[in-house]
């Protein structure tokens, strides 16, 4: 452990911050109420009476750590949590930030299931500042928290437009200025021709040679980031296919049916790569009568979704079948009402991912701040007035 720093105090976090087991409150036996049930999860319920008051921290003591709750309201602590009891004097939001930095995994119990002990945690040794010095650390840090929370909130809106402009444009509710006229309604399998993906390899075949779009990055994306890494050898006789650009990929399998058929769009000119052997391509015979830029939407849309759930079969694990797949009919506007609506939902897209990149700085910036401002390596100043963010 580094110095201490000038005015500040080596302690136990015992001697900071007294932690106790929650209180057991089995589902019999709670009552509706307002007040908040808090586990190791975080807000899992209400019940009609506190057995904590405000303002509170809770922890993960058992299940699921790692994860730090400041309660700005009485409430239940539950038995898989740990709560301070004893805040000895500090200012709450500043042991909140530093209970936040600590690494739980570290003193997690070497089980199945993750858990810490608290008198591990109570050996802890940190920096204590005083008091004037805590409350201003946590001005600052509350600073960050609350720009966070409001990029969160501008990214769930933006979502949302999104989700009412996929399903009013996708499905002819809502028509484009400049477009009129019927749409029309395509099998899949008139459209286009599905294609397996790696056959016959190994665990030892991966690792080098030529690339392969893995099955996660069709699962989590709509469109193919190419940014991959994942190799795989080929021989020189074998018969596997290639993707190419415009082709759309769905995931074969999932435990749920509502996660099959997951679809995503390679968009880039790439070459000499492969389909990972849990999903399938799906390559169009034309673009004369879909764009793959629509088929990115489309395919991900939520009547579509619907329908390609509904032919998910299996019991523990569910399939999709690509030639009940290719039976599925698709409404298709016109080319030019196609590519102006890829380029609405595109456009929504690019504004999502701003924000999310504009979080992910924030996140950053915070954690890097709060290591800094924890441990006295930056100072702040308690009488003169400052903008928080600039400490």
């Amino acid at each position: 452990m580094s110095k201490v720093p000038a005015g500040w105090e080596l302690k136990s976090l015992g001697e900071v911050a007294e932690l106790q087991r929650g209180f057991d409150l089995p589902a019999k036996d709670r009552v509706d109420g307002n007040i908040p049930i808090i586990s190791s999860g975080g807000y899992s319920g209400f019940h009609n009476e506190p057995r904590a008051t405000s303002p509170g921290i809770v922890t993960g003591r058992y299940g699921s750590i790692g994860d730090v709750y400041f309660i700005e309201e009485d409430f239940w602590p539950l038995n898989t949590s740990l709560w301070v009891k004893n805040f000895h004097g500090n200012e709450p939001k500043y042991l909140y930030y530093l209970l936040s930095s600590i690494d739980y995994k570290k003193f997690s119990d070497k089980t199945g299931v993750p858990g810490v002990n608290r008198n591990d945690l109570h050996a802890i040794k940190v920096f204590v500042p005083p008091y004037k010095e805590q409350t201003k650390i946590a001005q600052i840090l509350s600073t960050w928290d609350k720009a966070i929370a409001t990029t969160e909130k501008l990214i769930g809106n933006s979502q949302q437009q999104k989700k009412t402009l996929m399903q009013s444009l996708l499905t002819g509710k809502k028509r484009l200025p400049g477009f009129e006229g019927e749409w029309l309604s395509e099998e899949l399998g008139s459209l286009g021709e599905t294609y397996s993906g790696l056959t016959g390899k190994t665990k030892e075949d991966f690792g080098s040679g030529y690339p392969y779009i893995s099955y996660m990055n069709v699962y989590k994306n709509t469109e193919i980031n190419i940014d991959f890494s994942e190799k795989v050898n080929i021989g020189p006789k074998e018969n596997q296919y290639r993707v190419s650009y415009g082709d759309i990929f769905f995931t074969t399998s999932s435990e749920t049916p509502e996660e099959v058929g997951m679809s995503s769009v390679l968009l880039s000119h790439i070459e000499d790569t492969y389909l990972n052997s849990f999903c399938f391509g799906y390559r169009l015979f034309t673009f004369e009568k879909v764009l793959p830029e629509f088929c990115k939407f489309v395919f991900r849309g939520d009547e579509m979704r619907r329908k390609i759930s509904k032919l998910a079969q299996g019991a523990t694990r569910y399939n999709l079948s690509k030639k009940r797949l290719m039976l599925l009919r698709i409404v298709l506007p016109p080319l030019p009402e196609q590519q102006k609506i890829a380029a609405v939902l595109t456009a929504a897209d690019n504004e999502i991912e701003l924000l999310q990149k504009k979080l992910a700085f924030l996140k950053q910036e915070k954690a890097a701040l709060m290591q800094q401002l924890l441990t006295g390596k930056r100072r702040v100043k308690i009488h003169t007035t400052e903008e928080c963010m600039d400490a």
